[in-house]
């Protein structure tokens, strides 16, 4: 099916709304076939998954920087923002209408998006401009703070100062536990880590130690930040995780020791995982474990914003983390690698999938719709492997997702609520699909 039924026209203000027909609209549950029963020993069939539907949809202008680009993705409690290179686009939860749009505050080019947000304020890094870098020569050093119900932009500061170099910049950032935490761009024994309060931008600490701080080594989760580190005589990594409130080291942390590993990656903070190699990995370290051999997964980093190249694109939740390059792989938080049992595209050639980011309850996939079962489908895996659908994905939606059983290049972020489809270079096409879940 044309994935053009999903979307509406173009409207002059940069955004359209398409609303799929009224007969497959909102939230539909599937009806089965229910037979009576004739007798005690006729068993009623189980209840098939309900069919979500795509309940609005949200374009992007053809050959504009609006929406294209993607930096980045917030779901707030009333609206979900997707960054561009051009700034901060909002829409509206209820129907995808536009609720505020941000020029890059600082100016220059959006660089990146922290990956969530926290209290309602997410962080936006920008490449700044004569004025706003103010002597600085480094890009992607002007860190602002947004509040996300309105699109005000809360403070927003340089970071030459914190950082105590005029050439760093950031690698990556989180917004946790109150604050704005940002990883410089630059190795040695620098200020490697800096926070500031998120309301204010007020620096509050920054972790400074007698290493080599490694850029891009770094994740945020669960009120914890993980970075890697090389000390003097000790060529492999160290992991060091902090509190992300105060900056102190957590004593408990389990922490994998990573001998031959000069740069590691890290792949969440909560638990601890760290690939050996962030564009070929070659190996996972979970907590204090032994690394797990992998293969397939030379895309773990591919983010789908270009600045963004340090975050995993990974779902975890549930004692279950599960990657997707391009046929679905899981492991449990402890290491041990799992096969996921009962994805409903498991018998096709492509088992292409979509590690759902977002939602920490369990790990989920999406997989695509293939000949034998051509709905796409919303998958939870258990921590013994075996997986739940706990929806499928109404026709449009699978079409748009893959054909033939082949995810496109696509991200899909969720809450408790929604589903959110997202395409990093829309040119026109659907950027934004909303497909609710309840």
């Amino acid at each position: 099916m044309n994935p053009n039924m999903l979307r509406g026209p173009l409207l002059p203000s940069v955004i359209a709304i398409g609303v799929v027909a009224a007969s497959v609209a909102g939230t539909i549950a599937l009806t089965g076939n229910h037979h009576s029963s004739s007798g005690s020993a006729t068993q009623t069939p189980a209840a098939p998954p309900p069919v979500r539907n795509a309940a609005w949809v949200a374009d992007g202008a053809q050959d504009a920087s609006t929406l294209s680009a993607l930096t980045g993705f917030w779901i707030g409690p009333d609206v979900v923002v997707r960054g561009g290179i051009d700034g901060l686009h909002a829409m509206k939860r209820s129907d995808g209408t536009a609720a505020w749009d941000l020029p890059t505050p600082g100016g220059g080019d959006v660089c990146g998006m922290s990956p969530g947000i926290d209290g309602g304020v997410g962080i936006v890094a920008a490449q700044g401009t004569a004025a706003t870098l103010k002597g600085s020569s480094a890009s992607c050093s002007v860190i602002s703070g947004i509040d996300v119900a309105s699109g005000k932009v809360l403070w927003t500061t340089q970071l030459s100062g914190p950082f105590g170099d005029p050439a760093a910049g950031a690698a990556d950032y989180a917004a946790l536990a109150g604050m704005a935490v940002v990883d410089s761009d630059q190795s040695g024994a620098q200020v490697g880590i800096v926070a500031l309060d998120l309301k204010t931008g007020v620096e509050k600490w920054k972790h400074q130690g007698d290493c080599t701080h490694l850029p891009h080594s770094f994740a945020a989760a669960g009120g914890r930040v993980a970075i890697a580190e090389v000390c003097q005589n000790q060529p492999q990594a160290t992991v060091r995780v902090l509190d992300a409130a105060t900056g102190a080291a957590v004593a408990d942390a389990a922490v994998p020791k990573l001998p031959g590993q000069p740069r590691p990656f890290i792949v969440t903070a909560d638990p601890v995982v760290v690939a050996d190699d962030g564009d070929h990995a070659k190996a996972l370290a979970f907590g204090a474990g032994a690394p797990v051999a992998v293969s397939g997964l030379d895309g773990l980093f591919d983010a789908p914003g270009k600045q963004q190249e340090s975050r995993a694109q990974v779902s975890v939740g549930g004692g279950v983390l599960c990657a997707s390059e391009p046929t679905p792989v899981c492991w449990g938080t402890a290491g041990q690698p799992l096969v996921p049992r009962g994805l409903p595209n498991a018998g096709a050639a492509h088992q292409d999938a979509y590690p759902v980011v977002g939602a920490a309850d369990a790990a989920r996939l999406v997989t695509v719709g293939v000949a034998t079962h051509p709905r796409a489908s919303l998958c939870r895996v258990a921590p013994d492997g075996k997986v739940v659908v706990e929806a499928d994905l109404s026709q449009p939606v699978s079409d748009y997702l893959g054909q033939n059983g082949i995810a496109a290049p696509y991200a899909v972020y969720a809450d408790a609520k929604d589903l959110f489809v997202v395409d990093p270079h829309p040119n026109g096409r659907a950027a934004v699909i909303d497909v609710r879940l309840g």
